[in-house]
């Protein structure tokens, strides 16, 4: 019996319910890193925050939290950079060359100094509390 709109009785979900769950794939996760960081992760898929200093055609100049210079090879169709601090997603084909998978604008204003700090603890000794 289905309930009417003006009893107390709860309304339940139907068996095959149309709400959607979603979940994080961890199956393959992305590691955070900056510039220094590059050469360890060649052939990977990586996380990389920077400000972009410039692009020529699909290629944008990063510059890494920890100061180095990165060149980021846009994925075809890739929508332009939103805004001056932008987290790439990709991977990593040289110490200073990534391309992208995905991007996220991350605005105008990024504390690159404590963002570094992160990548830093990430991939060292607080390794294990990242995925």
């Amino acid at each position: 019996r289905r309930p009417t709109a003006d009893t107390n009785e709860p309304q339940s979900s139907p068996p095959h319910s149309t709400h959607t769950r979603m979940s994080m794939d961890t199956s393959a996760p992305a590691p955070r890193i900056n510039g220094e960081l590059m050469a360890r992760f060649v052939g990977k898929k990586v996380l990389l925050v920077g400000k972009a200093e410039g692009s020529n055609g699909g290629v944008v100049t990063l510059r890494t939290p920890d100061d180095r210079t990165v060149r980021v090879q846009l994925a075809p169709g890739s929508p332009p950079l939103g805004s001056a601090f932008v987290e790439f997603e990709g991977m990593v084909e040289s110490p200073d060359a990534l391309t992208e998978t995905t991007h996220v604008d991350f605005g105008n204003e990024f504390d690159m100094y404590t963002y570094n700090e992160l990548t830093k603890e990430a991939n060292g000794r607080s390794a294990a509390l990242f995925l």
